[in-house]
């Protein structure tokens, strides 16, 4: 569904990607890992758009991803989480999830969305209430969704994502500031979202977490790609092993 390929990002005569090459397949659950500063983030904002790449190409289904804005990417189905929490303050979770949802003419707002009539946003208010139980946040559609513990604010994030009923879905450490109850159901939200048919790239520090939903995993190290293959086998692999799983 994604290909990398040879895909390298300078910044001021500073590589912070070099010659990345691999493939993310349909319906996959995939993790990229590596220490702070590999390349991760750069690799998420050339995919959705945020930056071109210096060098080498991205194709989505076939289709370059050379030129395309955030915008016109996430038209293609690609939708993704940020490292920070950033829900819109005052409002329910299941008015974050409508604003998600919206699909934005021209110059459009998203607070557009609450101009509508009541029986216009009916589709995308089921919708919202339906993302909520797939993801055990049931029940909370009328709590102010910054006012909801860290971890589940986390999880609003990741089901506000869902609501543009994507393709492929991007997380970039969804686990960070989690306790171990909030991971464990973060896993469940993960493979839920996998059993849609929705494919899943993962950015992430927390090995139990991807070692338990990955089906293959991508390891950066100074930009550079040093592994890529299935759980058991990077754990195993000597140079992970070195430059960041640790003996």
């Amino acid at each position: 569904m994604l290909e990398v390929a040879r895909v390298s990002r300078s910044f001021a005569g500073i590589h912070a990607l070099q010659d990345v090459d691999f493939k993310v397949e349909p319906g996959s659950i995939t993790a990229l890992i590596g220490p702070n500063g590999a390349g991760k983030t750069t690799l998420i904002n050339l995919i959705t758009g945020v930056m071109p790449p210096s060098s080498g190409e991205l194709r989505f289904d076939g289709r370059s991803l050379a030129g395309l804005k955030p915008h016109r990417v996430e038209a293609l189905g690609i939708r993704r989480t940020f490292q920070t929490v950033h829900l819109f303050p005052g409002l329910t979770v299941r008015e974050n999830l409508v604003i998600g949802g919206f699909r934005p003419a021209l110059r459009a707002s998203p607070w557009s969305m609450f101009a509508l009539p009541a029986r216009d946003r009916g589709p995308q208010r089921r919708r919202a209430d339906a993302l909520l139980e797939l993801l055990g946040l049931e029940g909370l559609g009328d709590e102010i969704a910054t006012d909801l513990p860290y971890g589940t604010q986390r999880r609003v994030e990741i089901a506000r994502a869902m609501m543009g009923e994507p393709r492929f879905v991007l997380l970039d450490e969804p686990a960070a500031g989690m306790n171990e109850t909030e991971t464990h159901e973060l896993t469940d939200d993960i493979r839920a979202i996998r059993g849609q048919g929705i494919t899943v790239f993962l950015v992430e520090h927390d090995m139990s977490l991807v070692m338990s939903v990955s089906d293959k995993i991508v390891v950066l190290n100074f930009g550079k790609l040093i592994a890529q293959g299935t759980p058991e086998a990077i754990q195993r692999d000597p140079e992970v092993i070195a430059s960041y799983l640790g003996a």
